[in-house]
């Protein structure tokens, strides 16, 4: 099977128009059952029939469930920490709960996120459109269904969108109202390009050899033959026994080639004295088994390794984790570090730039995996970067007496220490001999 822009599928035509019986048809439309099979072969550039692929979908999904499972922080620096940490305050606690829990009526936060990355791969681009009300501030973010942008005035001149009052349309609407996530490659104006089309149109590997292979399964490479007219006996007239002239012979081969065309494997025909089948040869069926490395493809144009596309049956617990780290580090953090950036310019702006700000928080990635979080939070520990309780919080556990203490990698040893500032007592040289207490004077 082929992907991308080669993602072909074979379609039976049951009924040549629906709801139109066969006998109102033209004659010359009107063929055998199955119809053409030449005409079986579509090419397929919709999402939809993309994700008929198993690797398509599974790359899909794991890349949108991947994008909303993490959630979207709205946060502010602490003066006294000098750190940034979740705002729950006011305005603040409105937003996080627009980006985390309920952006809008008809759906969770993560479903947003997930949408957002579907469109952005299969569609090319994902739009929100940041609703507010009389002050301001942001009231609901609607995921957009359909948009136009104009490039002159940098506004959206229509955009529609489905609330829980039906289907919505707001015009000349800016730019600020609008998080705009385009995919990798772009047009000129600004937006992007679906991965499909992208790889359809300019980076289809073994372009020529596939479409070599679609060229021969289009002219009916499932069979080929030649068909002979039988000779006449010694003695009796040249057309005794043939098919009476070439013309007819020619109009046999193409009534055989419809029925094969149509999925007919045996016919009977009038006259033949024999039929050579001609399979294909050992260079034809080597081409068509090169085709299934199009789903190293997949793996390519989607970011997303073989193992987790479940394509490497032989693979051990190590690859998955390795080739997991390779997804979140290639794939997952530029996606993240880009919608970070579109949320923060349009919601935090200039005016707060540098004391608010848009985190997406990894931690999550980690929860199904008790291993690698074990590890993480040991080396977080023994380096410092967290103490005893913030370890226990994200795993939701109480604190502890004296686990607000920071340590560092020497033994688990306490900033501060004598083990560690040097003034711990140490013997000098010299005789340590105990002598003989003194004798009172008489």
């Amino acid at each position: 099977m082929n992907i991308f822009g080669n993602i072909f599928r074979q379609q039976r035509e049951t009924s040549p128009t629906p709801g139109v019986p066969s006998s109102t048809m033209p004659a010359e439309s009107q063929k055998p059952q199955g119809a053409d099979y030449a005409e079986r072969i579509i090419p397929v550039r919709s999402p939809e029939s993309a994700c008929s692929v198993s690797a398509v979908y599974r790359g899909t999904t794991l890349r949108a469930d991947v994008m909303g499972v993490m959630p979207v922080q709205y946060q502010k620096k602490d003066f006294e920490g000098g750190n940034f940490v979740t705002d729950m305050r006011g305005l603040g606690k409105r937003i996080n709960y627009l980006l985390q829990e309920e952006p809008n009526p008809i759906m969770t936060a993560p479903d947003l996120w997930k949408l957002v990355e579907i469109n952005r791969i299969m569609m090319g681009n994902a739009f929100v459109y940041i609703e507010r009300d009389e002050f301001g501030f942001p009231l609901h973010l609607w995921l957009i269904k359909q948009c136009g942008y104009n490039i002159n005035n940098a506004t959206y001149a229509s955009i529609v969108y489905l609330t829980d009052k039906g289907y919505m349309t707001q015009t000349n609407v800016p730019a600020s109202e609008v998080l705009h996530f385009p995919n990798t490659f772009r047009y000129p104006n600004g937006l992007g390009i679906s991965t499909l089309q992208y790889a359809f149109e300019t980076l289809t590997l073994n372009r020529t050899l596939r479409s070599q292979a679609l060229d021969t399964a289009a002219k009916g490479g499932r069979v080929k033959g030649i068909i002979s007219e039988k000779q006449p006996t010694q003695g009796q007239g040249t057309l005794a026994f043939g098919l009476l002239n070439q013309g007819e012979v020619q109009k046999t081969a193409q009534d055989m080639q419809k029925m094969f065309y149509s999925g007919q494997d045996i016919v009977s025909m009038h006259g033949l004295e024999s039929f050579q089948n001609l399979s294909m040869t050992a260079q034809d069926m080597q081409m068509f088994e090169q085709l299934g490395l199009t789903y190293d493809d997949v793996a390519r144009f989607w970011g997303v390794p073989r193992p987790l596309l479940m394509l490497d049956t032989n693979s051990h617990y190590n690859d998955y984790q390795n080739a997991t780290m390779e997804f979140h580090t290639r794939t997952i953090l530029p996606l993240k570090a880009c919608n970070e950036k579109e949320i923060a310019r349009k919601l935090v702006g200039f005016k707060d730039y540098g004391v608010r700000r848009i985190h997406i928080c990894e931690e999550p990635l980690m929860a199904m995996d008790p291993e690698r979080r074990a590890k993480v939070d040991q080396l977080n520990l023994q380096t410092g970067a967290k103490t005893v309780n913030e370890i226990r919080a994200g795993h939701d556990m109480p604190s502890v007496e004296g686990g607000d203490i920071i340590y560092v990698s020497t033994n688990l040893a306490e900033l501060g220490s004598p083990k560690l500032s040097g003034n711990t007592t140490t013997l000098q040289p010299g005789n340590y001999t105990v002598g003989e207490p003194p004798k009172d004077e008489k």
